[in-house]
């Protein structure tokens, strides 16, 4: 692989190395301070500069479905608070890019509200350190919160298959709400907010969070975020305990991450649920092509798993959930007040406690389920969750 990198850095395909540049979000928060300042204080000067700064960052941190770039909803609510807050000023005080602005704030908001679930919006991906108020509007007056819901009103995303080639897809199907971040390539984001959850999925069953991500440790924990940000803290699949692809960095070329990683992963709808196909885990032998297929018939749901290649690798497959776990006879039991949905596998499973981190640095208690096995490939597999009678 070493000498694969060498050949196509003479002939020119990767990118030269260098500085990381500051991540886009960052540019367009320090952009907005810097602007909000300077009218405050009737500087133009520094009012101009700042709108620049934030309109830059706009152009490099979203993305034309008016998604985070950054793969990060706690970066998406920043965003969406930031950009109308900056509108509203400009809307106050009858500036001219007002219209300007109230164009990013509504392709932001109508991207927020296309993420946010039944349940609530999930916490993927890393939260910014200064991430502000959440939920982000509460802090509004009425007359500007009712402003904002207007433009939040005229930019809802009607079409949610515009989500996908930006990384995202959300689907609604009976009981269930369902949201996946799968970045383009495959490989996380240099310099983003990216955890490695491909192949995990937050869902939702009537309107309560049920298998959900982990989030982001706090400021104070900030040991432990190298190991929420793997994709062992997530609710995926995993091979030997690998990450589904690897790290990524601003000198690889597209040429050299398909000769690595194989070409990029495919997300999309079915008639009866969501499909993803991922090649990243061939990086370590043998054509080690995964398939993931979840099932929704109304209330229940089935996670079929296939893997081709050879090898005996470790298989994982993990489910996070904040409802309260228990075992009955063969099975798992999930309970949340009156509701009792019934998981079954086919593999050994064992309960490990974890957290929720939420954006705010509340911690909440979560359980992690994992089902473990070692296998010759190729190899399928399925978990099949299903509502308890009562």
């Amino acid at each position: 692989m070493l000498r694969q990198w060498r050949w196509e850095r003479l002939r020119g395909r990767v990118k030269p190395a260098g500085e990381a540049s500051a991540r886009p979000g960052n540019q367009a928060v320090a952009g907005a301070a810097l602007y909000r300042a300077g009218l405050n204080a009737q500087d133009e000067d520094r009012a101009a500069q700042g709108l620049r700064q934030l309109l830059a960052g706009a152009e490099q941190a979203i993305a034309p479905s008016g998604v985070t770039r950054e793969g990060s909803t706690p970066r998406q609510a920043q965003l969406a608070r930031l950009f109308a807050e900056c509108w509203l000023t400009a809307r106050r005080a009858g500036r001219p890019e007002q219209w300007r602005l109230a164009a990013v704030a509504r392709s932001v908001l109508g991207a927020l509200d296309a993420l946010t679930l039944a349940g609530g919006l999930p916490e993927i991906g890393e939260a910014p350190d200064d991430a502000g108020p959440r939920p982000p509007f509460d802090h509004l007056d009425e007359s500007d919160r009712r402003a904002v819901e207007e433009l939040r009103r005229q930019a809802r995303l009607y079409d949610l298959e515009s989500l996908r080639p930006d990384g995202w897809l959300r689907l609604d199907s009976g009981a269930w709400s369902g949201l996946w971040h799968c970045p383009p390539t495959g490989w996380p984001e240099f310099g983003g907010l990216t955890h490695h959850d491909l192949g995990a999925a937050e869902l939702h069953w009537n309107g309560l969070p049920l298998f959900v991500d982990p989030g982001t440790p706090p400021p104070a924990q900030a040991a432990l975020r190298p190991l929420y940000r793997s994709a062992i803290a997530h609710g995926g699949l995993t091979l030997d305990g690998k990450d589904p692809y690897p790290e990524n960095r601003p000198d690889y070329s597209d040429a050299f991450r398909r000769a690595v990683a194989g070409p990029p992963p495919e997300l999309r709808t079915r008639f009866d649920g969501v499909t993803l196909s991922m090649d990243g885990f061939g990086r370590f032998g043998g054509h080690r092509q995964i398939e993931r297929h979840w099932r929704f018939d109304g209330v229940g749901l089935r996670i079929e798993d296939s893997i081709l290649g050879t090898g005996r690798p470790l298989i994982e497959r993990r489910l996070i959930t904040p409802w309260t776990v228990s075992r009955e006879d063969s099975a798992i039991v999930l309970t949340e007040g009156e509701h009792r949905l019934r998981l079954s596998g086919d593999a050994p499973v064992t309960l490990h406690p974890a957290k929720l981190w939420t954006e705010r640095g509340e911690e909440r208690p979560l359980t992690m389920i994992l089902f473990a096995t070692s296998a010759n490939l190729p190899w399928s597999g399925a978990l099949t969750l299903q509502p308890v009678s009562p």
